[in-house]
């Protein structure tokens, strides 16, 4: 399997796949956590949670200290 054919995959085949053992299973499941931290799904939903763990910045703003 190449990385090509695993990033045109859907989410749910994707998940339903993550337990296979070698390096089909390591693509399958270094493209689920990619998908993962950048908030991408592609397909129909299933219980995976996307997290969105960014931190306002404060730059820029004025802090007054006393």
């Amino acid at each position: 399997m190449q990385l090509l054919e695993v990033m045109n995959m859907n989410n749910l085949d994707l998940l339903s796949r993550i337990g296979e053992q070698g390096s089909d299973g390591a693509m399958i499941r270094k493209e689920l956590k990619r998908r993962e931290a950048i908030g991408y799904w592609k397909g129909g939903f299933a219980d995976l949670e996307v997290r969105n763990d960014e931190v306002e910045s404060v730059v820029g703003t004025v802090r007054i200290v006393k």
